[in-house]
């Protein structure tokens, strides 16, 4: 079968091919002008799904960076205050040192009150330290200045109830705070209702943490360590997630927390970047412990080396070493004194005065020398435990004004305990920063890697751009031509 190609399918195919040409062209130069290969989902859609893959990790990746400079510059500003604060401990332990020495003399001690009192506001300064609005020792109360220059009590804040809730009555916080830390204890309704039908979690963290559900708002409740919650009804009842917070305070100079503040450094990573007035400044178990012989019975004959090691609670100590004495016994002990009958003989020997509070793992030595009495050499106390910063400071301020040689010698190592303190925290603020360093670099190596290959597929080859585009421009031009000639054609063409 013979098909007739007629004049209007062949002009018909020549403008069809024209405006391909142009459509291809005009994607060409859009190419060129965006140096994009991809300039909308349809251009190539596999494609365009990993370039907004790609992108959304890179803005994250952009994110952390920040979270990470933020959390950097805080920590150097950590990182001076604790130099600083080095500094102010290593002066009152070379004042300490210096006042406790046979050259001291009560004018020397008087003059040195001064220093003393200086270096107290120099580490009240220094401990309510602020980055920008916030306050850098606080915990997470970063809103008022965690350390005071007086001890306050201990005490239990008002009861605060958010601002979302449904329940219009009163709360009121009651109770005398037994607790060992700072924290905030909250209350959550899980059913709502009226108070003596409503059921309710009890979180002594905080809000971390919830204990078993429990019911009856209608009566004082319980949130623990001494603290209660009082509920009045008011016009609207409770509601389900209707939250009640109060906050116990064990009172002394610090009123911040041990919350931690954290950061968003990479996925499912929160970093932990403050350093908190409890671990840098106060005591985890009361001051440094302190011990003394007091009492030695004249029945010891031969020289020895005793070890005693505290256990998990007050009155609680093992005979950990007795050099020449295999049958000693401890024949009471108390939180403040341990009796000890050497030789197991029926007649307590020796008598050990505690002072301070004390943390599992201390431990007391002391030498016997054999005599008629026997003597007992200095004790010596070492191990876990933290000292009060400021009440150290304060304390050395008062023997000194005292002139007590004997009290400032004995706090020469509270001051030397407080200052490893601060160069513990200091060494840790240093890990974390190098741990954020580590992280970032982490982050550039992904974001290089992500960012090239989101150019393998986003932008375009200009080489071979500008050579197809050569090439479609001589193909519009020649389709040009052949439709102006088709134009220019009459019937006496064919004639």
């Amino acid at each position: 079968m013979i098909n007739r190609v007629t004049e209007n399918i062949k002009y018909n195919m020549i403008t069809n091919n024209l405006m391909t040409t142009v459509s291809k062209y005009g994607d060409l130069m859009e190419k060129l002008s965006t140096q994009k290969n991809i300039n909308r989902p349809s251009d190539n859609p596999v494609g365009m799904n990993d370039v907004l893959d790609f992108r959304t990790a890179i803005n994250a990746i952009s994110q952390y960076k920040t979270n990470i400079t933020d959390a950097d510059i805080w920590l150097k500003m950590t990182d001076t205050n604790l130099s600083g604060l080095y500094k102010v401990m290593e002066n009152a332990k070379m004042i300490a040192i210096t006042e406790s020495s046979a050259g001291a003399d009560p004018q020397t001690r008087q003059a040195s009150v001064q220093a003393v009192s200086a270096l107290i506001d120099e580490a009240l300064t220094l401990l309510n330290a602020k980055s920008g609005e916030n306050y850098i020792f606080g915990g997470s109360q970063t809103d008022r200045p965690p350390f005071s220059a007086t001890v306050r009590p201990p005490a239990v804040g008002a009861a605060w109830a958010a601002t979302t809730n449904a329940f219009n009555g009163t709360v009121a916080s009651g109770g005398a705070y037994t607790g060992t830390e700072n924290k905030s204890y909250a209350v959550r309704i899980v059913e709502g209702g009226a108070l003596d039908a409503s059921t309710y979690q009890v979180s002594a963290d905080g809000g971390k943490t919830w204990g078993v559900t429990q019911t009856d708002l209608s009566i004082p409740i319980s949130l623990g360590d001494g603290l209660t919650m009082t509920f009045a009804a008011g016009t609207e009842n409770l509601a389900a997630g209707d939250l009640f917070t109060v906050r116990g305070s064990i009172g002394g100079y610090y009123s911040g927390n041990d919350d931690s503040l954290n950061a968003v450094i990479g996925k499912d990573n929160r970093f932990a970047y403050n350093i908190t007035g409890t671990e840098l400044a106060t005591a985890s178990n009361g001051p440094a412990a302190a011990a003394s012989v007091v009492g030695a019975g004249p029945g010891l004959t031969d020289n020895g080396t005793i070890l005693l090691t505290r256990g998990g609670s007050a009155g609680s100590w093992a005979l950990t070493g007795h050099e020449n004495y295999p049958d000693m016994v401890i024949t009471s002990q108390t939180a403040t004194s341990v009796t000890i009958d050497a030789d197991n003989d029926g007649t307590d020997d020796i008598t050990i005065d505690l002072s301070g509070n004390w943390s599992a793992g201390n431990t007391v030595a002391f030498d016997i020398t054999a005599g008629t009495p026997p003597s007992v050499g200095p004790v010596n106390v070492t191990g876990p435990g933290t000292v009060d910063l400021l009440t150290t400071l304060y304390a050395l301020k008062e023997a000194l004004e005292n002139n007590d040689q004997d009290a400032i010698a004995a706090l020469v190592d509270d001051v030397t305990v407080a200052q490893t303190q601060v160069l513990q925290a200091q060494t840790r603020a240093g890990m974390k920063m190098n741990s954020l360093k580590l992280t970032s670099s982490n982050h550039d190596a992904i974001n290089l890697q992500i960012t090239n290959m989101l150019a393998d597929i986003e932008n375009a080859d200009l080489t071979k751009l500008i050579t197809e585009f050569q090439m479609k421009q001589i193909a519009m031009q020649a389709s040009y031509s052949m439709a102006s000639q088709i134009g220019k054609m009459t019937i006496m063409d064919y004639l």
